[in-house]
């Protein structure tokens, strides 16, 4: 108790009162009376710890100790390089005993965070959803906000864009009116309300949510921060036809992403390196940034992402007629994809394939691949890239003199630029 009560700066008179003695207390300490049980539960309240603190022997502290200290290493991992290990651990935690509630709600927010980050969204939701029931038992109002944003999160990778966009402008709500005590949060929630507007096809508002974050990011100084927001923009920039800019943006991207030691968060920025440069007909600049991806891809993970880099050298291949390349790469990206769970990767690995397919003449199995990309952009939500799908199905249709059908495609990618809700027949 003498050690408790240091730790919490309080003197013996401030411990007691107002009930007990100095008097008192201090026999405790002392080990010349027991405590009857009310008066240990209101000094123990006091110290912010349980009755039980005070009653268990060493090996039983010890091994608390060492549970907690466990629980902050595996949250820790919350990152994309580490996040199959944080998957992994946070299952062994969660299998033993000795968790307190909000350690468990901790352990699953972790492994939900590292779901996220490996795109298994409907995962990360349902440990998000027992998350979520746990911390109502814990009183810890930032626990409760990195959960919505979780679950903001795992909402977009569903591909319910709106749905997920409503729930970081609700968080951001919510930081607003407790005055962004959680700065970090804050600059998360703006880099992903940018990111979302990129979905939905609206490169205006991402740019403005991009730059207030950036502005808060550059207080804050979080490196992992900074990278999100200067790839964000870059995306961003790249949707509005800026190549200059949004190459600008990735070169400060790598450049954190290198002070950082992430290795994964490189490939990534190679790998958008690699569309710019095709984006402006540097196809051999094109066909080194994506090897070089892949191959640090490869090195750290997660391999699910690979599958996003090998898609995009097989567009690059496909350009360069490299098509005995573009074929290999694409299926090992639908191999990847499908047994990793990325329906955006499966998507445009048949866009690929779909290319491949045009130059052998087998026009009907072509447009059978883009038929498949465009019912996964469909249930995604993916304004923008659905909309390129069905131009390339109008551009089909007109190649081979059937005007009413590429009138049709045309319309359609013209309304799916504009509305979620006519995403609509495809198939048909």
């Amino acid at each position: 108790m003498r050690e408790a009560r240091a730790a919490a700066g309080l003197s013996q008179s401030q411990l007691g009162a107002p009930y007990y003695t100095r008097a008192h207390v201090s026999a405790i300490e002392l080990g010349k009376i027991r405590p009857a049980m009310k008066s240990l539960e209101h000094m123990a309240a006091k110290l912010g710890k349980p009755a039980s603190y005070f009653m268990e022997d060493a090996a039983i502290e010890r091994s608390r100790r060492e549970i907690a200290f466990d629980v902050d290493r595996v949250a820790a991992l919350g990152s994309r390089m580490t996040a199959p290990d944080c998957i992994k651990e946070a299952d062994r935690l969660l299998e033993g005993n000795g968790l307190s509630t909000r350690q468990r709600c901790r352990l699953h927010l972790a492994r939900a965070r590292a779901l996220n980050l490996t795109e298994r969204p409907d995962e990360a939701l349902r440990d998000l959803t027992i998350a979520q029931r746990l911390v109502d038992h814990t009183s810890d109002a930032g626990l409760a906000q990195s959960i919505d944003y979780e679950i903001a999160a795992a909402t977009r990778g569903t591909g319910d864009s709106r749905r997920a966009r409503e729930l970081f402008q609700a968080l951001l709500r919510t930081l607003e009116r407790n005055k962004d005590r959680d700065r970090l949060l804050r600059v998360r929630v703006l880099q992903a309300l940018g990111a979302v507007s990129v979905d939905l096809g609206e490169p205006q508002a991402a740019s403005g949510y991009l730059t207030s974050a950036l502005e808060w990011a550059q207080d804050v100084g979080d490196l992992a921060a900074l990278f999100a927001i200067y790839y964000a923009l870059a995306v961003s920039h790249r949707a509005q036809g800026d190549l200059e800019a949004a190459t600008t943006h990735l070169q400060r991207a790598l450049a954190t992403s290198e002070v950082a030691k992430d290795v994964a968060a490189t490939a990534i920025v190679h790998n958008m390196l690699a569309v710019i440069a095709a984006d402006g007909g540097r196809l051999r600049a094109a066909y080194e940034h994506a090897d070089r991806a892949i191959d640090l891809g490869r090195m750290a993970g997660p391999t699910v992402w690979v599958a996003h880099y090998l898609n995009t050298k097989a567009e690059c291949a496909a350009k360069l007629g490299d098509w005995t390349t573009a074929e290999r790469v694409a299926r090992e990206s639908l191999d990847l994809g499908t047994t990793g769970g990325s329906q955006e990767a499966v998507a445009a690995a048949h866009v690929a394939l779909s290319q491949v397919l045009e130059h052998r003449g087998e026009d009907a199995a072509a447009n059978a691949e883009l038929h498949e990309a465009a019912e996964i952009y469909r249930s995604l939500g993916a304004k923008s890239e659905l909309a390129d799908i069905l131009m390339r199905l109008s551009r089909a249709a007109k190649a081979r003199n059937d005007l009413v059908e590429a009138e049709r495609f045309a319309t359609l990618a013209f309304e799916a630029t504009r509305s979620i809700s006519v995403f609509v027949g495809v198939k048909k």
